[in-house]
């Protein structure tokens, strides 16, 4: 196909105008002097000026119809003019005017063809998307499309006649030149070049020059094309930086990455599949052999540096070739591989053992995902973790927790042994006062026998409460159930006040008893219950040894606040510091010079185990402790 460097273009409508009458005028005149003059010569001839000048606007049958209108008009003349007297020489120019008003529109006709298919393959450039321009042999744009207008923001009266490639600041990958002589060499030339649009946006497009010339005079043009890749360039770019990161992380990735060919596991189970085998995990766990063959075609075509390290192989080179030279014969995890593969899962997750280059068992985690389609199998990367340190550390783990778990029953040994001098302790501590006290009421000139009976009372009473302690005790390491019963909460109160009814009056205290639930029950063991109450009262008590004896005062009161029963015990000491309050309650854990710090501890563990609730409230002075336990309905 050939480009004309200057399309034709359409005149203007009063040039058409003038065009059409200045040939009307010619026709007239041809026919007034053919018809009305006594010329010897071919006038008629002259009816091929007015073809000429209407060939270009009177395409197709119009220009066959003005040709034969001259025809008529010549032949109307040669009658007029001779008559019925012919003569050779006159028909003879008759006819020469005729053939020659024939060629001329042939001639014409083409040549309007021609150029209509000129101007149609103007507009076919005008309307393409790529940007289409012609230079002359200077360099100059003789026409510049509207794909142009578009690309590079210049219109086309704004382009013509300018340099195109310095309008454009045209970066050209080679020197000019060189381009130029492989144009007058080739006829054509591509590549991609840089150009510059008219706001300053910079443009990668791929460009295609094609030369053409004239035969007759030689002159030539360039017909480029360019078409903007700014676009697949920028996406090809971010697509190579993209390959470059995941290369990265590929070889520096701590975790090992093989990528395998996976096309011949499918093509073997395509092949199972033909063979009629419909249970493939039936037909492996019969046929072992079947994994191992299939295992012996999967390739391994990439690793990562990780792997190669954990491997113990020195390059890439020199890495295993089949997955088969790296699993032992004993592994089963290819055929659960298998089994996931044929059911469709996306992932498959397993720990196996492989086999290093020293020849040493690894044991490792694989993790690999499937692809959607078969499009990708080629390439399939599955994730590795090396479980060596893992499995020591695991092996380490239970070693620690076996001795910790050694240690904690010799300290739980401890806690209950200390647990068993504190409980026993104040009712042994009772009977040693009774008893004393009896022995003194004896030893008197006068024995106060009444006295004495009481005491040895008391110690009836304590030794039969540390037997309860003890069996408590007992019963809690035997896990037996806890004897349970229907305890009213005031008469509870009273009771537990009498076991320190000595020790407040030893010390001085003033004992404040408010019982205010009077038909209020809780469902729990009495002794544990009551051991409870004894050891916030007698903390209580020890505590106000540091004040002076008119301000020690035990205030013990009980209520019912909805379904719940609170007791209440508050003394006049010095109560808890500020840092101690929240830590009341852990074993050990003690303000008291001496103290053991596993009072607080039981109590906080018996009132849990009746579902209950203790806390250490705010106070002005002294400590108050707060026992909420539920109520029987």
């Amino acid at each position: 196909m050939r480009f004309s460097p200057f399309p034709a273009s359409r005149p203007s409508p009063l040039g058409r105008r003038l065009r059409l009458g200045g040939a009307a005028l010619i026709a007239a005149a041809v026919f007034v002097v053919d018809t009305f003059t006594p010329l010897s010569s071919a006038v008629a001839v002259l009816y091929v000026l007015v073809l000429l000048l209407v060939g270009d606007e009177l395409p197709g049958r119009k220009l066959w119809v003005v040709t034969l209108a001259c025809a008529a008009m010549a032949t109307i003349s040669f009658a007029f003019a001779h008559g019925e007297d012919v003569e050779l020489a006159p028909t003879l120019r008759l006819m020469v005017s005729l053939a020659a008003l024939g060629v001329a529109a042939f001639l014409t006709g083409r040549n309007l063809a021609a150029r209509e298919i000129l101007q149609a393959q103007a507009r076919l450039l005008d309307v393409t998307s790529d940007a289409i321009f012609i230079r002359d042999t200077q360099g100059r744009v003789t026409f510049w499309n509207r794909g142009a207008e578009r690309l590079y923001g210049w219109t086309r009266d704004e382009a013509l006649g300018q340099d195109a490639h310095r309008l454009l600041e045209t970066l050209l990958p080679a020197p000019s030149d060189e381009i130029a002589a492989r144009v007058a060499c080739d006829g054509a030339w591509q590549g991609e070049v840089t150009q510059r649009r008219k706001d300053g946006g910079i443009l990668t497009v791929l460009s295609e020059w094609i030369l053409e010339r004239d035969a007759a005079t030689g002159a030539h043009a360039l017909l480029e094309s360019n078409t903007d890749i700014s676009d697949l360039r920028r996406a090809d770019e971010a697509l190579r930086r993209s390959e470059a990161r995941y290369r990265t992380i590929f070889n520096t990735l701590a975790v090992s990455i093989w990528e395998h060919d996976f096309r011949p596991v499918k093509t073997a189970l395509d092949e199972l599949r033909a063979q009629g085998v419909t249970d493939l995990a039936d037909h492996l766990a019969r046929n072992p052999e079947v994994a191992r063959e299939i295992k012996a075609r999967v390739g391994i075509t990439d690793v990562n540096a990780t792997a190669l390290k954990m491997m113990g192989v020195a390059d890439k080179g020199d890495f295993f070739q089949r997955l088969e030279d790296l699993l032992p014969e004993t592994d089963d995890s290819f055929a659960q591989f298998l089994i996931a593969f044929d059911a469709g899962a996306p992932r498959f997750e397993t720990e196996t053992t492989v086999r290093s280059r020293t020849g040493e068992m690894i044991p490792v985690m694989v993790a690999l995902n499937f692809p959607p389609d078969a499009q990708g199998l080629d390439r399939v990367q599955a994730s590795i973790v090396d479980l060596t340190e893992q499995r020591r550390m695991q092996e380490r783990l239970d070693r620690a927790r076996s001795e910790l778990e050694h240690a904690l029953r010799a300290a739980t040994l401890g806690v209950l042994s200390a647990s068993i001098a504190h409980e026993v302790n104040q009712p042994l501590a009772a009977i040693s006062n009774a008893a004393g006290a009896a022995q003194r009421w004896l030893d008197r000139a006068t024995p106060d026998l009444d006295e004495a009976k009481e005491a040895v009372a008391d110690v009836v009473h304590a030794a039969a409460h540390a037997a309860e302690v003890v069996r408590g005790i007992r019963g809690l390491i035997a896990q037996t159930p806890a004897d349970r019963a229907a305890l009213p909460v005031d008469g509870l109160l009273a009771a537990s006040a009498g076991f320190v009814r000595r020790e407040i009056a030893e010390h001085g205290v003033e004992l404040i008893l408010d019982p205010q639930a009077p038909d209020t029950v809780v469902h729990g063991d009495r002794v544990v219950l009551q051991q409870a109450l004894v050891n916030l009262m007698l903390n209580g008590v020890q505590a106000m040894s540091a004040v002076p004896a008119e301000t020690r005062r035990l205030h013990v009161r009980s209520r019912r606040e909805g379904g719940e029963a609170v007791i209440e015990i508050a003394d006049t000491g010095p109560g808890f510091p500020p840092d101690a309050a929240d830590r009341a309650f852990e074993a050990f854990f003690t303000t008291k010079p001496g103290g053991m710090g596993l009072g607080l501890a039981i109590c906080q563990s018996a009132v849990a185990a009746h579902d209950g609730r203790i806390a250490v409230l705010p106070s002005d002075q002294g400590a108050r402790i707060e026992i909420r336990l539920p109520a029987v309905a």
